[in-house]
């Protein structure tokens, strides 16, 4: 009978892992051999199983990089060391909870939506910008900035708004977000990563969100816009020697061209450059995307990590 040592319970494989971290199991391969985050015990046949320490220590590390921290600076500290830095993160962001509670940010989306729907343009932007002043830019984005995009959109296509009404907010939206990262761009010196919408993607709030991350993590943008070939990606990839190219892609859901878009830029790029792709689309096309070498991110705060395990 076997002994409780050498069953197969005293470590979780990665799928386990995989579910109770919400990290990717290309991330933590990557933490694994890039940055010897862990060193997950091998069973005879090679399978990964990792100690419920070193699960611990990889939910904390998600959520010292998603703060803001890179993963090579954190990824060998014990697990005493990583909770005190969590610790001193969370303390550090209570004042502003305290100060802008959640009821708080839900007016100034409900204030953003009213200003669409009356087509008043200094409102919507007098909104954001007071929402800009007293939120986080994390918090900002996912308690303001992605609940409005997503409801435009939602009315929109419900026909509640004209297309006069999602073009304003559209408007408007674009230049507030290329504002925001261009207020976090690190410079010409910063490592660079292409972001974009493939070919028959024309929605671009998506991508500009997405560069805004980008770059407050660190990373210089190669913004090249929306609807774009992927020859043209590939070229600015090459040219601007990037470490990554980010597509979002948002709308439609089901765009035949998608698949093969994406099969052309792996094709160009080569096998190595890493692609990453986010959005309904791209969720909706995962298993086409996974076939092509692709990383879809399920949501905005997988970025961080996914990126951290692309730096050189």
């Amino acid at each position: 009978m076997a002994t409780r040592s050498n069953r197969i319970d005293d470590g979780h494989p990665i799928s386990v892992v995989v579910r109770r971290t919400g990290l990717t199991q290309d991330i933590l391969r990557a933490w694994e051999k890039r940055y010897k985050a862990i060193v997950p015990r091998r069973t005879p046949t090679g399978r990964r199983l990792y100690s419920e320490d070193q699960v611990q220590k990889l939910r904390l590390l998600k959520q010292l990089v998603q703060g803001g921290r890179r993963i090579s600076d954190v990824a060998e500290l014990d697990l005493g060391s990583l909770q005190r830095l969590a610790d001193e993160d969370a303390s550090e962001a209570v004042l502003p909870a305290v100060l802008t509670p959640r009821r708080e940010t839900r007016g100034f989306l409900a204030a953003s939506l009213e200003a669409i729907d009356r087509l008043d343009r200094p409102a919507l932007e007098q909104a954001l910008d007071t929402a800009s002043v007293a939120l986080s830019r994390p918090r900002l984005r996912s308690e303001v900035l992605v609940p409005l995009i997503q409801e435009v959109g939602r009315r929109w296509q419900d026909g509640h708004w004209r297309i006069v009404h999602e073009h304003l907010a559209t408007a408007v939206l674009r230049s507030f977000l290329w504002a925001m990262w261009r207020r976090a761009e690190p410079g010409a010196e910063g490592a660079a990563i292409v972001v974009a919408t493939p070919a028959g993607q024309h929605h671009e709030l998506g991508a500009l969100l997405v560069a805004g991350i980008v770059a407050d993590l660190g990373w210089r943008v190669v913004y090249l816009g929306c609807d774009l070939p992927a020859e043209e990606i590939a070229a600015a990839a090459a040219a601007s020697r990037v470490q990554a190219v980010l597509l979002s892609v948002v709308y439609p859901l089901h765009d035949p061209r998608l698949t093969e878009e994406i099969r052309r830029l792996r094709q160009l790029v080569g096998p190595y450059l890493p692609l990453v792709a986010g959005g309904r689309a791209a969720f909706n096309s995962r298993d086409e995307m996974k076939a092509s070498g692709v990383t879809v991110a399920e949501d905005l705060e997988d970025l961080g990590p996914i990126l951290e395990s692309f730096r050189k």
